[in-house]
């Protein structure tokens, strides 16, 4: 039996109507992923389905009262301590242990009568059972396990959460939901701001959830992963697709290309009548010229809309690679040790092959960032063999953006032209008018991409690019995939979107902690770190 459903919800965000007649039943074990570009109402539906929000038309009808519970992407977090915010928060399992010491503290009674006894004893044994099932008395193990896996380490439990940075308060939210004891869970981008080990282990805790799962994502892998069923609008209407993202997009693509091609048709057979009506509108043939006209004008009546293009359009660069063609590696990296305070790595050597695409792949807090800043500093242990130009897009890239100043500006004090910046930045999802616009005004993610163009356009030989796709959807993933694959030079690309190295990718650095480790190999999903040589 379905614990939710909705029937011909209609969504509309600043007047203007995304999509019509979404109609879903939602039940224990769907593992539903809702994939689309930025701005299509996923992060609205969401809220609709926690009833926070009416939709502007249709029904959402529930059945037997189930738990909801909902992660957004900026959730505030509140509570006095760490664990206080993990501990407390499954109130049943709370309410259930205090019935329970009730009842104990009463069955010690004196003056109780034998009646009186056996009442508070059946009740004790239908909580008892009730708290064994939602596993109670192995709680406390539970919730320290949740925030080990989570990266919060036992020395920090007693901290207050007003203390945390906005990626660990979204870690802490989503920890919540998992322990929350809801039946359906509402999960909102829920692996940003988690390493490949996290979400490697949220997609177990989703396979293993025996409730119902709906979540925004931007990663193909963890959709891969976990999904069961795709639904999306992203091209005007309401689509549920069974089965993962590769089975959604590979449909999606195949209904694109039918699409073009019964347009094509359609205006082939429009030209066609046109031409013979223009022929032989007067003469022997014009009672057949009549009856194409007819035909002619039933298909001028029909809606026929232009499809989008199937292929992607990826971002282009005006700047060609300064990369050379040579049998020599870029670099040769000799004894290199990366020294930070109370922290030191064990030295590392190995070489960057010319046009080599280097996953840098390691839990947070490994010291990827501390890598990329080393090579971009140039010591004397990396040796170039030319002279190399290096585009360095920092994790905080979007902290180092002015204020008070409009994009288009700030990009041509760079030292581009305004046609190149309005010619790329389309391709980065960032139109004329946008870039027009006061920086002040945008969103992380529009500031993100606009650091990801500035860096795409500077002329190099090397990019260093720490977490790209941060805040991107999966359009744009896929076009710089595309993007990163054209360029002749080299890259060193950290991420924790798994699809995404395996696509770019020709060899791995993988970064444990206390020592980086060259591989040959490209990375390819479940991979496990080569043992050091």
């Amino acid at each position: 039996m379905a614990w939710m459903s909705l029937q011909s919800l209609r969504i509309t965000v600043g007047g203007k109507t995304l999509v019509t007649d979404i109609t879903l039943n939602i039940s224990a074990g769907d593992r539903i992923g809702i994939v689309g570009p930025n701005g299509m109402g996923k992060t609205t539906f969401l809220s609709i389905l926690a009833g926070t929000l009416e939709p502007d038309a249709g029904t959402r009808k529930l059945f037997g009262e189930p738990k909801i519970a909902q992660l957004s992407q900026w959730q505030p977090v509140s509570c006095p301590t760490i664990w206080d915010c993990a501990y407390f928060s499954n109130q049943e399992i709370h309410h259930l242990a205090d019935q329970l010491q009730q009842i104990e503290t009463a069955m010690t009674r004196t003056d109780l009568g034998v009646d009186q006894l056996n009442d508070l004893m059946e009740r004790w044994g239908a909580l008892s059972e009730r708290f064994t099932d939602l596993g109670g008395y192995e709680w406390e193990a539970r919730v320290k396990s949740h925030l080990l896996a989570m990266g919060f380490f036992e020395s920090r439990w007693s901290d207050s959460p007003n203390h945390l940075s906005g990626g660990e308060k979204h870690r802490l939210a989503l920890l919540q939901v998992l322990l929350s004891g809801a039946d359906i869970w509402l999960l909102d981008e829920p692996n940003n701001h988690l390493d490949i080990t996290t979400i490697e282990w949220l997609e177990q805790q989703i396979r293993a959830f025996q409730g119902a799962v709906i979540l925004v994502s931007h990663d193909r892998a963890f959709l891969d992963h976990t999904t069961t069923r795709i639904i999306s609008w992203e091209d005007g209407f309401f689509w549920s697709v069974s089965g993962t993202w590769s089975k959604y997009h590979h449909l999606r693509e195949e209904r694109l290309r039918n699409e073009v091609n019964r347009y094509q048709r359609l205006v082939e057979e429009q030209k066609r009548l046109e031409d013979y009506i223009a022929r032989y509108r007067s003469g022997s043939r014009a009672k057949l010229a009549q009856s194409r006209m007819k035909r002619l004008d039933k298909l001028d009546k029909m809606e026929v809309i232009k499809p989008a293009p199937t292929e992607r359009r990826s971002p282009q660069l005006l700047h060609n690679s300064l990369a050379k063609s040579s049998r020599e590696p870029l670099a040769t990296i000799q004894n290199l040790v990366i020294r930070r305070p109370h922290r030191t790595w064990q030295p590392l050597t190995f070489k960057i092959p010319q046009g080599a695409k280097i996953a840098l792949v390691g839990a947070n807090g490994t010291g990827k960032s501390s890598l990329m800043d080393t090579i971009y500093q140039s010591p004397a242990e990396i040796h170039w063999h030319q002279d190399v130009q290096i585009a360095y897009l920092k994790q905080d890239a979007v902290l180092q953006l002015p204020k008070g100043i409009t994009a288009m500006d700030y990009l041509y004090q760079q030292g581009f032209e305004r046609e190149e910046i309005y010619f790329v930045g389309h391709h980065f999802g960032l139109p004329r008018e946008l870039l027009e616009t006061s920086l002040d005004n945008w969103s992380g993610g529009e500031r993100i991409r606009l650091k990801l163009l500035e860096t795409l356009m500077v002329p190099s030989h090397l990019l260093l690019l720490d977490e790209p796709t941060n805040h991107l959807d999966i359009t744009m993933r896929l076009a710089l995939e595309s993007l990163i694959q054209d360029y002749p030079g080299s890259v060193i690309i950290a991420s924790h979107d798994r699809a995404f190295l395996q696509a770019t990718s020709t060899h791995t650095l993988w970064s444990t902690g206390q020592e980086f480790i060259w591989d040959k190999e490209s990375y390819q999903v479940g991979r496990s770190i080569p043992q050091s040589q």
